[in-house]
């Protein structure tokens, strides 16, 4: 890459085209995964796997779409609580030709605890996806104002953010005077 920057993208479904593209690349025939990694966790009474592989893109269609593309990754989440078995399959593109998929998969598994913990909070709680704005600059004052909020919560409470919202919203006239 020109700026010496690598990624790891998300592929999801607002890239239609590219997201068939992968997934039929693996579907078809799929190549030996160049790098394998397999992380099994508890959690919350469910058992965790994440298997993790990585393949060579040769798709030349896709290297032309995305600049120093080099490798795509599959993730397969499956998780099993009591005789109940979900299983989500997402997407990656990479433009790390040598890092172990190891790496990557703590990488993608950090990214999803964020995703968790705070995005949830945002997207849940301040029901961020669906507030209707949309002017640009209305929108990121809103989100700041909601990170902010969110910060300022969980700096001051040990609750979860739906129930400090609502001791927040009771007293707020507390919050705002000032501490001595």
């Amino acid at each position: 890459m020109t700026s010496g920057n690598d990624y790891v993208l998300q592929v999801k479904g607002n890239q239609p085209k590219l997201r068939a593209a992968i997934q039929a690349q693996h579907q078809a025939a799929p190549a030996p995964a160049r790098d394998y990694t397999q992380v099994q966790e508890r959690r919350s009474g469910a058992i965790c796997t994440w298997q993790v592989s990585s393949y060579a893109c040769a798709d030349p269609v896709l290297q032309t779409a995305w600049a120093g593309l080099a490798r795509t990754v599959v993730v397969v989440k499956t998780v099993v609580r009591g005789a109940v078995s979900t299983r989500q399959t997402r997407y990656y593109i990479t433009s790390l030709r040598t890092t172990p998929v190891a790496e990557l998969a703590a990488g993608i598994r950090g990214h999803w605890g964020i995703e968790n913990k705070l995005h949830r909070a945002r997207d849940v709680q301040f029901k961020q996806d669906t507030n209707g704005i949309r002017h640009p600059l209305a929108a990121v004052n809103v989100a700041l104002f909601n990170t902010l909020s969110l910060n300022y919560l969980l700096l001051h409470t040990p609750l979860p953010v739906s129930y400090t919202q609502v001791h927040f919203a009771q007293n707020f006239k507390q919050f705002l005077s000032p501490h001595p």
